[in-house]
């Protein structure tokens, strides 16, 4: 009986059984697989994560997210401090001073459009947007609804 012929399919078959074991191994070993979702390890971010952690009540209310909700040609002014997420909708910046994007840190000058997702600042009072479309907007400190 000839053994030499089956040395080399077997040693294949082992050499590619350690490589894809290491590659498991080394996948497990940088997170790839695990984590829980909306963690550091799984940064997805769902619209219901995302609706959670701009509402959460903890923290009193200057930590406090509002929603506020804006027809087409209504308008939000803000005071000097407060900040703003576009989270639906399009619309304009308003205000002499307009909004400075703390995600990007540029300005936003009046009349550029807001950047959804994108957390703006309110340099002075009088900044803020005009909806261009129905909006909801998440907004931190103070501010004032105009039709």
């Amino acid at each position: 009986m000839k053994t030499g012929k089956y040395k080399k399919p077997v040693l294949l078959v082992l050499v590619l059984a350690l490589v894809g074991s290491l590659c498991y191994r080394a996948g497990r070993a940088e997170g790839a697989g695990g984590g829980v979702p909306g963690s550091a390890g799984d940064p997805l971010v769902t619209r219901s994560y995302l609706e959670e952690r701009l509402s959460e009540t903890g923290g009193g209310s200057a930590s406090r997210f509002s929603k506020v909700v804006l027809s087409r040609g209504e308008g939000l002014s803000l005071y000097s401090g407060s900040e703003l997420i576009l989270y639906s909708g399009s619309a304009a910046v308003t205000g002499a001073a307009g909004l400075v994007s703390l995600t990007t840190g540029e300005l936003f000058k009046r009349g550029n459009s807001v950047v959804r997702y994108h957390l703006y600042f309110a340099p002075e009072d009088g900044c803020g947007i005009l909806a261009d479309a129905g909006v909801t907007v998440y907004v931190r400190g103070d501010y004032s609804k105009k039709n």
